[in-house]
């Protein structure tokens, strides 16, 4: 199978695709520049494994070379989070990222969508969102709210492909809170905003670490096995989730929201 996978340097991503490599898939990985690719290239000569980074810059919207490559399956990893209060975010810091997150990742499901329509072709997309998209992050909401698109975007989606009769399976992937690094970095970055309420936002950055430090699982091998083996599947699932635990978590508050609204 011939597998295109964004936002897969480093973590679950890459982790992602070096399995699928060592499954014998041919995978290309979208790289947003020159200089990643090639810190890329070094990785995987030093690991000894057979995958091809590219460049494919989502701010670009410059998606041609999925004409030029025969893609199976489209995994959309990519995102970016920028923490900040409502009050705050600059219109920059905002726009970052909805331009990767929701922006970006439209146009190239779109593009890859309207290729597999022209050339008639059958197709699997996985989508990326994440557990956090179902909850309320203070300081977190542009990220989390983009991630909820990304939900939305794939539920409406399917119901689109099935009555265009277009043979391409959506499944969307919701990872938990794992320690990858990223977490950390979202809540730290609030540091760029021009801080009016400086202290409350150093405070509650504070209780945000500590409780990401309890919840984070350190192994994320039974997501990437999981993803793996749907993306091998003929007919993959709608929904991948892991850990269960915070699955199960998220499924109650959810309930309870509705139950209490």
């Amino acid at each position: 199978m011939n597998i295109l996978i964004t936002g897969a340097r480093s973590n679950i991503g890459y982790n992602i695709a070096k399995l699928l490599a060592k499954r014998g898939h041919i995978v290309y990985v979208g790289c947003k520049s020159l200089l990643e690719k090639e810190t890329l290239d070094e990785k995987i000569n030093h690991e000894k494994l057979i995958m091809f980074p590219i460049c494919l810059n989502l701010l670009d919207n410059n998606f041609s070379i999925i004409d030029e490559l025969d893609i199976n399956c489209l995994i959309l990893h990519a995102s970016i989070g920028n923490g900040g209060s409502i009050l705050e975010l600059s219109k920059d810091r905002f726009n970052e990222v909805i331009d990767v997150n929701i922006r970006g990742n439209f146009f190239l499901l779109q593009k890859y969508l309207r290729y597999c329509y022209n050339k008639k072709k059958s197709g699997k997309v996985f989508i990326t969102s994440s557990l956090a998209a179902f909850l309320p992050l203070p300081y977190l909401s542009t990220y989390t709210s983009s991630k909820l698109y990304l939900y939305h975007l794939a539920s409406t989606l399917r119901l689109e492909l099935l009555y265009q009769k277009l043979d391409v399976s959506i499944s969307l992937i919701l990872p938990g809170a794992y320690h990858t690094g990223f977490n950390d970095l979202m809540i730290d970055n609030k540091a760029l905003d021009k801080y009016i309420l400086k202290m409350k936002a150093l405070k509650i950055s504070k209780y945000q670490k500590i409780m990401f430090s309890l919840i984070e699982k350190h192994d994320y091998n039974d997501l990437v096995r999981t993803v793996v083996r749907e993306i091998e599947k003929d007919k993959p699932k709608f929904i991948i989730s892991r850990p269960v635990g915070e699955k199960i978590f998220t499924k109650v508050y959810i309930l309870i929201k509705t139950l209490i609204v």
